[in-house]
């Protein structure tokens, strides 16, 4: 047993977060993939709003409720696939909370919580962080792997939490729900100046015109609030906790290395450990630490073989582009390995053939991921 194999043993939930277009999602898939293959009841939940865990599953389509995954030796059961579905998880939090079916189709109803479930800054990944939570107090996976958004976004999926709590804190919610606010502009404007000129902009922000709907829903959300404060504890606490481990992923590019260097920071100073590093679609030196092998000894050897000379210098050209590559992959690991804390795993993964589209292609990511 080696690799992955000990944070999948050791860990209720692993947190794959890292650049676009890396590989992340393939990554968290074939994780979870291995942990149902270990008879543990496994769900993989994509924050992604693009639908690649679909596409990495072999599946036409994951819902928001969860798509059991079928086939590769998976005993019925064993993998679930789901993809967040923003507007939903907030409706379900609202019939969760609401202390009435009232204020519940009230809150359902008010056009500034159809916004703010929407498109509010950091709505997204606060409700993703609440999914998360559900899945891990249902009890009902004894795995459970994610799939964050890009890099930017996976630090905004970890901080939505704090900001959403300072948005709704309860000294504000006070200004929302007095009187004269429910009132609306006319009366809102000779109360206050400054006060119309806040709000003025917030109605600009978010295209809401009604400040009477604002009002209506901060009243009608009131019973939520009262709980919210713990409840962002108690998820910052999950994230922290020694159930939870966050899996990077990486490309061995100058670009993409830099912003996860910006989240290894981020997460340092959130105080949330970082276990693995994983460097995918790696290039490897055939020739590193060797000697004499020159373009021109390829050629040779390609001339023997093929007996063409024009076809020899173009392998031999590429194979020498190959190698080029392989060596500045191999540089930038090296140098990143360097900035990283003490006890950080790192792993490699080649780059492919051809991209990832099935159960079978996850698998083979298996020997690389687990490697002892």
């Amino acid at each position: 047993m080696g690799g992955l194999d000990e944070l999948l043993r050791r860990h209720h939930i692993i947190i794959c977060a890292g650049s676009g277009g890396v590989g992340k999602t393939t990554t968290a898939a074939s994780i979870a993939l291995r942990g149902a293959l270990a008879g543990r009841r496994t769900v993989v939940l994509t924050i992604d709003p693009a639908k690649r865990l679909a596409n990495a599953l072999g599946m036409r389509t994951v819902g928001g409720s969860g798509s059991v995954v079928t086939g590769d030796d998976l005993q019925p059961g064993m993998l679930t696939a789901m993809m967040l579905d923003q507007k939903g998880a907030w409706d379900e939090l609202v019939e969760r909370h609401a202390p009435s079916a009232e204020v519940r189709d009230r809150i359902l109803n008010n056009h500034f919580y159809q916004h703010l479930s929407q498109s509010f800054a950091g709505s997204y990944e606060y409700v993703a962080i609440e999914q998360l939570c559900e899945l891990h107090a249902s009890g009902a996976y004894d795995l459970i792997v994610v799939d964050t958004p890009p890099t930017r976004h996976a630090l905004d999926f970890l901080e939505a939490p704090q900001r959403l709590a300072d948005f709704l804190d309860r000294r504000v919610v006070k200004w929302f729900v007095r009187p004269y606010f429910s009132a609306g502009w006319a009366t809102l404007r000779f109360v206050n100046r400054t006060v119309g000129f806040l709000f003025r902009r917030l109605e600009e922000a978010t295209g809401i015109s009604a400040l009477v709907e604002v009002s209506d829903f901060f009243t009608s959300m009131s019973g939520l609030f009262e709980a919210f404060a713990p409840r962002v504890r108690r998820v910052y606490e999950l994230l922290r906790s020694s159930d939870t481990c966050f899996v990077l992923v990486a490309a061995p590019e100058e670009q993409v290395l830099t912003e996860a260097e910006y989240f290894c920071r981020k997460v340092r100073e959130l105080d949330i450990p970082l276990r693995t590093v994983v460097f995918n679609r790696t290039h490897r030196e055939l020739t590193a630490g060797r000697q004499g092998v020159a373009a021109d000894e390829v050629t040779r050897l390609m001339m023997r073989l093929l007996g063409e000379e024009t076809l020899a210098t173009k392998l031999a050209e590429n194979f020498s582009h190959y190698e080029m590559i392989g060596r500045g992959d191999g540089l930038r690991m090296e140098s990143f390995r360097r900035i990283l804390p003490k006890g950080v795993a790192t792993i490699e993964v080649p780059n492919f053939n051809s991209d990832v589209h099935s159960l079978a292609d996850l698998r083979a990511m298996h020997p690389f991921l687990f490697a002892a």
